[in-house]
């Protein structure tokens, strides 16, 4: 654990203690890079709360009252509550599920292959994070998680390997300088192909698009092109030409992953997209006829 990761570890009990003193609070855990242990300098505190019925707006207040520390914001959805604070000026945030919503999360994931990137971080969390309370409880929750279906690697193969937008204009925008879109399309392209290792990997995903903390994920995987955070990093530090060829030799070499670890999934559709080029023309067709000079 980081020097970073043991104080903030500490914040993050006195923060769990005064939750814990609503009865219905049944899981407490210290997550994100404070829970794994590999926190630095900018990282804030990340504690994932489970209760068995909604909290009051009196009751998360005075839960983040209760540590010593001051709201900052409060926050919900149809499926989450947040709680925002400051505790002796270091910021931390919680954020709050029902045990019901974990279990459907549970089911959708686990049982029905579904891809759901907000319930993949939810089970992502839940493996990695540090268990304050509930220990039993996030135990069961584990060991169901741990059945990573061949449905869901599957379906994250489908949506990720075809790389859409890289086949069409990524030789022009290369070739014209016109960076910012071709950089976008770069990013695209590292996100999906991390989004596809991840399912070649049967791993969860650790954020909705994958992408943070791109060194520690992929460090990882067992499974993926050699070097690979290091290609993807080059590939904008490289000549825009040599990126492309770059992310288009790591594609290649991750269809060849895919054939070799999961043989029924069929590539051929995927590896198609590298004979897909755009049209140019150096002068008008012969059809034309006329004199162009």
């Amino acid at each position: 654990m980081t020097k970073a990761s043991r104080w903030r570890f500490d914040f993050a009990r006195r923060i769990a203690a005064s939750y814990t003193r609503n009865p219905k609070v049944r899981v407490i855990q210290v997550a994100g890079s404070v829970g794994r242990g590999v926190a630095d300098r900018y990282s804030d505190i990340e504690i994932d709360i489970y209760y068995s019925e909604p909290p009051t707006k009196a009751e998360r207040i005075a839960a983040v009252a209760g540590c010593g520390a001051v709201v900052d914001s409060l926050d919900h959805d149809d499926e989450e509550w947040e709680e925002q604070m400051l505790l002796d000026g270091v910021h931390a945030a919680t954020s709050t599920f029902l045990v019901s919503t974990m279990e459907r999360y549970l089911r959708e994931v686990v049982d029905e292959g579904q891809i759901a990137p907000a319930a993949q971080t939810r089970l992502y969390s839940l493996q990695h994070a540090q268990p304050l309370v509930g220990h039993d409880l996030v135990a069961q929750w584990r060991a169901k998680a741990a059945n990573y279906p061949p449905q869901l690697t599957h379906a994250m193969l489908a949506a990720n390997l075809s790389f859409r937008g890289f086949w069409y204009a990524e030789e022009m925008l290369a070739a014209r300088g016109d960076v910012l879109l071709l950089y976008r399309s770069f990013l695209q392209v590292g996100q999906q192909l991390i989004q596809a290792l991840h399912g070649l990997n049967q791993q969860y995903l650790s954020t909705p698009d994958g992408i943070k903390w791109m060194d520690e994920t992929l460090t990882a995987m067992p499974i993926q092109p050699a070097d690979c955070a290091a290609r993807i990093k080059a590939a904008f530090r490289v000549e825009p030409v040599e990126g492309v060829c770059l992310l288009k030799t790591l594609i290649a070499e991750t269809l060849d992953l895919v054939e070799l670890h999961v043989p029924d999934f069929d590539t051929a559709p995927y590896r198609a997209n590298f004979s897909r080029h755009r049209q140019v023309w150096d002068g008008p067709p012969p059809a034309a006829g006329g004199n162009w000079l």
